[in-house]
């Protein structure tokens, strides 16, 4: 198919004002590259469902393709352009209902992007058929890169909380401008945030800071598959990735930690390097999967400890300011977590559900026995049931009176 160039405000804007007034969220680009028929939906996403042993869902429609590029702020306030996969379905019974789907760790730099490949004129990366999954349901998907990929001269900063809010909140603007562009009939009414690992940290991020940065998103809920809302937990619990937090933090706040001495003298001349070159795959063949062979030893025993904030208090702050579940926004929240996660553990996870239930937060939480990270096909039906019965204005559920206490 032609590829179609939709222009939109920002156009104008421009051209009027300059790019200083350009307002996040504001739609540089989106670039139609195809339709899915409901078969070709279906061999594209099945597969992945019966790989984790689930049965794939009957595909209900045709789905639009499109590369969206957006405005957003980095986190200095400068503008920045970031990149979606968006998909809408030809047909649906869910016109004003928008989700945005953040995708889990896959690296720092460009080569690493999650859309990437299809960016590039390639096939789709795992996240963005997830994304056509729920489109063959019938819900609009925007899935967000993160702010810094497509962008040679930065790193993404890796679980930092307001940059990952930052870019889900200004998708979610962008994608509902291009829907009502399209059809005014798909003018969200409903937004849902959703993510998978790191994604369910910037799903919950993207919650805390949704009222002050993004009033105008009509967020009407979240889910976290395997959701990473804490930052020491990833830390210990999947410490092939903690060099990449370490990296970020210092990058994002500089001068606040030293990340070399903060890991096994082994890695740490080399931390800038292996940070440009190693993707998700490569971390975890490269780095040892003992935090105690990838850290500098007394911070891979305070991290078994809980004992952070008194061995190494910088560090400590930093990751407190880039926890996520924080704020009683009041949203329904469903977490959708296997039993034997080794990435989320189970005991942590029931920690994060009990702060949001002690903010007042409807969650409902579904455990899979003999399940580990991967949440996101075996939990497929139920939060797209969810999510419709919370556009149907039902009362959210909450399992608060089930999760254990500390």
């Amino acid at each position: 198919m032609r590829a179609v160039a939709i222009a939109l405000a920002l156009v104008l804007a421009l051209a009027a004002l300059g790019a200083a007034s350009a307002q996040p969220g504001t739609i540089v680009a989106l670039d139609e590259r195809g339709t899915f028929s409901a078969a070709a939906v279906d061999s594209q996403t099945s597969g992945r469902f019966r790989n984790d042993g689930t049965a794939p869902p009957t595909v209900r429609t045709a789905v639009r393709s499109f590369v969206l590029r957006f405005e957003t702020r980095a986190l200095d306030g400068s503008r920045a352009e970031a990149v979606a996969h968006l998909f809408v379905p030809h047909e649906s019974d869910d016109p004003g209902t928008l989700l945005a789907f953040a995708p889990g760790s896959t690296g720092l730099v460009d080569d690493c992007a999650p859309s990437l490949p299809y960016v590039n004129g390639g096939g789709l990366d795992t996240y963005g058929a997830y994304g056509l999954a729920y489109a063959g349901q019938g819900i609009a998907t925007v899935v967000p890169n993160y702010l810094g990929f497509f962008d040679p001269e930065v790193r993404q900063p890796y679980f930092v909380a307001e940059a990952e809010a930052t870019v889900v909140l200004d998708a979610l603007r962008a994608a509902s401008a291009a829907l009502a562009d399209l059809d005014a009939a798909r003018s969200p009414t409903h937004a849902f945030v959703a993510g998978f690992s790191q994604g369910g940290h910037a799903a919950f991020a993207t919650a805390d800071r949704a009222a002050d940065y993004a009033p105008d998103v009509p967020l009407a809920g979240v889910l976290g598959f395997g959701p990473s809302g804490e930052v020491d937990v990833v830390m210990r619990a999947f410490p092939y990735v903690a060099p990449w937090i370490l990296v970020a933090y210092d990058e994002t706040y500089p001068g606040r930690i030293d990340p070399q001495a903060l890991l096994a003298e082994r890695f740490a001349a080399s931390l800038a390097s292996d940070a440009d070159r190693l993707c998700i795959a490569g971390v975890q063949s490269y780095y040892p999967g003992d935090p105690a062979a990838v850290l500098e030893p007394s911070l891979a025993a305070s991290l078994r400890a809980g004992t952070v904030a008194d061995t190494h208090p910088e560090l400590a702050a930093l990751i407190a300011e880039n926890d996520t579940g924080i704020v009683a926004h009041g949203l329904p929240v469903i977490i959708l977590q296997g039993v034997d996660d080794p990435v989320a553990p189970f005991p942590d996870q029931n920690a994060f559900v009990r702060r949001l239930c002690d903010l007042g937060i409807p969650v409902r939480y579904p455990n899979y026995l003999r399940t580990r990270h991967e949440t996101r096909y075996i939990g497929f039906e139920e939060a797209v049931a969810w999510m419709r019965a919370r556009v149907a204005g039902e009362v959210a559920p909450s399992d608060c009176d089930q999760v254990p206490q500390p």
